[in-house]
């Protein structure tokens, strides 16, 4: 077991994850916690591990092996994964507020609810992850592969998600309200029931994505591309929708719109 104030290294690692096991079994009564807080662990090998709860704020697991590790409301705050690989890791309801994940994989990895604002995920791997009801807001998200991953509910306002590949995802309930989104590839997604109040999403495009009962007031999307879109109770008043693609009044018509809705030049 390691003593209060011994230095943690890589060596002392298998120790303190047994010392955690018999903590989170026995509720607290034996064992100790993990606290790997400001650790320096860069190349870890913790593929599989049992962290739930534990305390890694500021840790340093800079490419290390997290593949399947079980981390659920564990304490990441402002700690180092950089190119670290959590592919079906659990984090559920972690804290990953101002955390570095860039190049960092997760794909399909449990990220529900957890807290990510913000946090620098540039060129991540997130395809297939779960990220409903995360806090995103303000995240680095430039270059992010969200392919096929779901978002709903998460707070994804002024988020930065330049070049990202977003193929086929979720974004049912979020909140992406004044954020952003100019040029952005959304084809295939899903936005059902999504606040997209005064978001700018000129010249994006938008075939075949699902806008049923989204709020789209006052959002700029001029220029936008709405092949084969779905606009099924759709509030459209006062957005801006001049020299879009594929709009016509029969695509509209499922829509709220009103006097202040633009749709010609």
């Amino acid at each position: 077991m390691i003593e209060p104030g011994q230095s943690i290294t890589l060596e002392s690692l298998p120790a303190i994850v047994s010392a955690h096991a018999v903590w989170l079994e026995s509720d607290g009564r034996d064992g100790t916690q993990a606290s790997l807080a400001g650790a320096l662990l860069l190349r870890a090998d913790l593929e599989g591990v049992d962290l739930t709860r534990a305390d890694l704020r500021e840790v340093n697991l800079g490419g290390a092996k997290l593949q399947h590790a079980i981390l659920r409301g564990a304490n990441l705050e402002r700690a180092r994964l950089s190119a670290a690989n959590l592919r079906n890791a659990d984090l559920e309801g972690a804290n990953l507020n101002g955390a570095h994940l860039q190049n960092a994989i997760l794909a399909s990895a449990c990220l529900r609810g957890v807290d990510l604002a913000p946090a620098d995920l540039e060129l991540a791997n997130l395809s297939k992850a779960d990220l409903t009801d995360a806090l995103l807001q303000k995240a680095i998200l430039r270059q992010v592969d969200l392919r096929g991953a779901t978002l709903t509910g998460a707070d994804l306002t002024r988020v930065d998600l330049q070049e990202a590949n977003l193929h086929n995802a979720v974004f049912n309930r979020v909140n992406f309200q004044a954020t952003k989104l100019t040029g952005q590839d959304f084809s295939q997604c899903s936005f059902v029931e999504a606040n997209l109040q005064k978001v700018r999403m000129e010249n994006t495009t938008l075939t075949q994505v699902n806008f049923t009962k989204a709020d789209l007031r006052n959002a700029k999307l001029s220029g936008a591309d709405f092949y084969k879109v779905i606009f099924d109770e759709a509030d459209l008043r006062g957005a801006d929708l001049r020299r879009a693609v594929g709009i016509s009044q029969k695509v509209l018509e499922p829509a709220v719109t009103d006097e202040k809705t633009i749709l010609r030049d």
